[in-house]
């Protein structure tokens, strides 16, 4: 294994999410895409546990 790789588990609302970013930039480097969902993702999911926490 080369020592730029990277391995990711992602779970399926992970993969769709993904899938959609691609979807919105076709021909792009999908590398920068992933990056791009991934920064989405936990900005979404800091605002969601961020919400639980002035619900308390």
């Amino acid at each position: 294994m080369k020592d730029d790789t990277v391995i990711v588990s992602l779970n399926q609302q992970q993969l769709e999410l993904l899938d959609r970013t691609i979807d919105r930039f076709p021909g792009s480097d999908h590398e920068a895409l992933m990056v791009m969902a991934f920064k989405e993702f936990c900005a979404e999911q800091a605002d969601l546990s961020g919400d639980a926490d002035d619900q308390g």
